[in-house]
Parts: structure tokens; sequence; C-alpha cells
């Protein structure tokens, strides 16, 4: 005999589609008096479909954010210049469509004007710029960041994880998920990543984990080494992501096995 249990959700962004020119010219419009442009509308529009689907900690953001650091964060060999007025203005529109909601970034060593990290000084001028944005978007109420990353490196790591900023590395390999729970306390991990536990649970206190996209062999490790209060059903939603998270809602739905 089993009962059912429900999984807290957690958004880790999106990747929508564009929309075609009449829906813009009508957002636009919408936002008339406000300064908006197609990343703006990616951001009340993704935020909207979670809030629909019921998703318990909305995000707003994700990998198409990355255009916002092209004017804000920029490098040469003088140094490098911070404007943190877009993402301001970004955290603003968020918390009016979602109220209370984390913003999702891609982390300074996946963006193009990032220095390379092996410059030790320039790449952390770069990451103090960064922590620069992040802090005046907490200051206009955003409550955290969730960083997408491929690798973090000592400087990220030193200069932006808090309690209030987590880096994620959903189909990282085990090496980067170890590199990341030295760290942090949090790891998001795909279904085809769950075996990772076996051996990270030894070696990591690790008190949250968000599992992207979950199957039911994906639950069943899960909960082998964790109690569902420490795990999130998770998502980034890419497209058309009505009923993407409408999914991961219902997944979070599971049976527990009862004595």
């Amino acid at each position: 005999m089993a009962k059912k249990i429900r999984l807290k959700t957690i958004s880790l962004g999106s990747e929508p589609d564009q929309p075609d020119m009449d829906e813009l010219t009508c957002f636009i419009r919408s936002m008339k008096g406000q300064e908006a442009d197609l990343t703006t509308y990616y951001l009340i529009r993704s935020l909207e479909k979670q809030l629909e689907a019921g998703i318990l900690s909305p995000a707003g953001g994700g990998m198409f954010m990355q255009s916002r650091f092209e004017d804000a964060l920029t490098c040469s060999h003088e140094g490098c210049q911070v404007n943190t007025l877009v993402f301001e203005e970004d955290a603003q529109v968020m918390i009016k469509t979602a109220g209370q909601v984390t913003s999702v970034l891609p982390s300074p060593g996946v963006l193009p004007g990032s220095p390379d990290p092996e410059d030790e000084e320039a790449f952390a001028e770069f990451c103090d710029g960064y922590a620069k944005i992040l802090r005046n978007m907490r200051d206009q109420k955003i409550t955290g960041h969730i960083l997408h990353a491929k690798e973090v490196s000592l400087i990220e790591a030193e200069l932006l994880s808090s309690r209030k900023t987590i880096f994620v590395i959903p189909d990282g390999t085990i090496a980067a998920q170890s590199e990341l729970l030295e760290v942090q306390s949090t790891i998001a991990l795909t279904s085809n990543r769950v075996q990772f536990l076996d051996e990270l649970i030894d070696q990591f206190d690790i008190r949250n984990l968000i599992l992207i996209e979950p199957n039911e062999e994906g639950f069943k490790r899960v909960l082998k080494h964790l109690d569902p209060e420490k795990i999130q059903v998770g998502g980034y939603g890419r497209g058309e992501d009505k009923q993407y998270w409408k999914r991961i809602a219902d997944s979070a739905e599971i049976p527990v096995p009862t004595d």
C-alpha cells in the first residue's frame, strides 16, 4: 500500500519560443509608458505560465538573459564597467508579475564577454561587476538567484555563492557536481544523473536536491537517499511552455510506500 505526497516544485528558468509579430506588438502596446523589449516579454510570459501551472517557486530568466550582459557588463584592458539599470528594471517587472520570485541567469563563466578564468585578476573583476548586478536586483526585492553554469571556478564560488545564490549544472558530470557541493548544499540533477547520488551522498551534506523532469525510476533512487522534504521537482521550460509547467506540477505528486 502506498500513500501519495506532493513535493515542492521549482523553476530553473526557461527558453521561450520567439513570439509572432502580432503577439509582440500587442505586448508592447500593453506596456505603454514602460521600458519593454523581447527579453521583458519572455520574463513576463514565462512567469505567467509558471503561476498558472501552480509552480511553488517560480523563477524568471534563463540563458536568454545573456543578451542583457552585452551592455550591462563590459570589460577592456582598462577594466570592467557595469550598469545595473536594465537588470533592476527586469527585477521590478518580475516582482510585479509574480510577487516574490527568483532570477535565473547564465553564470559569469558562460558569458561571451567574460575574461578567461585563467586570467584570475581580470576574471575576478568581472565577477565583482556581476555580483553588483545580483545585489542591485536583490535590492529591488528579488529573493535570490539561480546561475546556470558548465563548470564553476573557485573565483566564481568565492565571490558569488551564498545562501541566496546557487549554481546549477543539471547535466554536469559527477566531478562538476562534487565541485558544486564543496561550496553549497543544493544540487540539481536530471533523472539520468540521479545515480551520482550513490557516491555523492557519502561525501557531502546534501540538504536540497532539485530533480529535473523526474521519472519514476529517478524518484525511487532519490528516495533511497533523501527524505521527501529535501527533494524538489524542477524544470527548465523550452518553447511553448504552458503545458510543460503543468506536467512538472503534476509530476510532483508521487507514491511513497508505507510500513
